[in-house]
């Protein structure tokens, strides 16, 4: 079984995300319900360490947050991009729940992928598409932004590969802890 962990988003963002799409020829678009914020991801492993990985998740503790989705970018060079994505803020505390995911799932003996992590949401694949279009996208985006989206839970996710695309299901949801008024 394929695992990552995730934010999920609320229809209303992932509505505001795919009015972007489109304008790049050979663009691989994410579908708008696959739309989310990979905190950690897992890859193969077996139904028991998925057990494990899911005790583990559940003994975290961290504070409920804000997230706010702004810009537009890419992975890849400026030249030959790779992956177009929309930026996430409020990058201190996704980055403090990011390492207590990591170090959960470590601790249980599986490894997470560990490419720097950036906080982001995966617009399209844009490797086989033309360098100026991609560039003239981020030019016409540049001050994309959606409101500010709490985040109360986060979520370990399967992925399941088609032909045409990833299925993601959401396995198991983690409450974060309630907020803590002023």
């Amino acid at each position: 079984m394929r695992l990552f962990v995730a934010i999920a988003l609320p229809q209303e963002i992932k509505d505001s995300i795919s009015i972007l799409r489109g304008g790049i020829p050979e663009a691989r678009w994410i579908a708008a319900e696959n739309s989310h914020v990979t905190l950690a991801f897992i890859g193969e492993v077996q139904t028991p360490m998925m057990m494990d990985i899911s005790l583990a998740l559940g003994r975290i503790k961290h504070p409920a947050f804000h997230i706010d989705i702004e810009g537009v970018g890419v992975f890849g060079s400026n030249k030959r991009p790779r992956i177009l994505w929309a930026g996430v803020r409020n990058i201190d505390t996704i980055n403090l729940l990011h390492k207590k995911i990591v170090t959960a799932i470590e601790a249980v003996g599986a490894t997470v992928d560990d490419r720097r992590f950036h906080p982001h949401i995966t617009l399209a694949r844009v490797h086989k598409s033309p360098y100026e279009r991609v560039r003239n996208f981020l030019i016409d985006h540049a001050l994309f932004k959606t409101r500010t989206i709490p985040v109360t839970s986060f979520i370990l996710f399967s992925s399941h590969l088609s032909s045409s695309a990833a299925i993601y299901q959401e396995e198991i949801s983690f409450d974060l802890q309630p907020y803590l008024e002023a």
